[in-house]
């Protein structure tokens, strides 16, 4: 006698939108690659997904924010500075990895995003407040971090502002003029002798 298989009856209502953030942001992503920011819109990715633009408004108040979320969001592990491994090398070590980033498809994304980002205050913000700050403010805490354990010189808050330019100046900006590749193995023995000025 053949046993009847048991059918256990599907959830009723709609996915939570925490379900749905990774494609949402998959799909913005390949929307900015595509079509540019400014050649997008929410109701493209709504079109391209089914998701309710409601949805879509109540985690990420507006396209900018979506945006600049979904790139931080696909870069950030390649963003980390390599934990229990020297100060030096660890800036090295994560500024190869944001160079490799920034040589990429990865890379143009970013950099259509700062460009229409000087015209369009709402981005401006969005880049401001969800990419640059926070990635400073790692910046700063890891270089406090080498300070108070003594693996560079006391630095004040605004020397060390200015060692963040410094070193990361040169990857933005060729990122941006595009007059050369932002690759690390150009940049890595003026990057070294600087971080050697800072020993103590």
């Amino acid at each position: 006698m053949a046993v009847k298989k048991k059918i256990t009856p599907k959830t009723a209502g709609r996915p939570r939108s925490d379900d749905l953030e990774p494609l949402i942001l998959k799909t913005t992503y390949e929307m900015l690659a595509k079509k540019g920011y400014h050649g997008f819109s929410i109701d493209d990715i709504v079109s391209e997904t089914g998701i309710a633009k409601t949805t879509i408004y109540r985690r990420w108040p507006n396209k900018a924010n979506l945006a600049m979320n979904t790139v931080t969001h696909m870069i950030s592990p390649y963003l980390e500075f390599p934990k229990e491994v020297p100060f030096k090398k660890a800036v090295l070590d994560q500024m190869e990895a944001l160079s490799v980033v920034f040589s990429g498809k990865f890379g143009r994304v970013i950099s259509t995003l700062i460009g229409a980002g000087q015209q369009d205050l709402e981005l401006s913000e969005s880049i401001l407040e969800n990419y640059l700050l926070p990635r400073r403010k790692a910046a700063k805490d890891f270089f406090q971090h080498a300070v108070e354990s003594k693996q560079i010189q006391l630095l004040s808050d605004s020397e060390i502002d200015v060692c963040m330019d410094i070193l990361y100046g040169s990857l933005y900006f060729r990122l941006l003029l595009k007059h050369e590749k932002p690759q690390f193995q150009d940049l890595r023995s003026w990057l070294e002798r600087f971080l050697k000025t800072l020993e103590k």
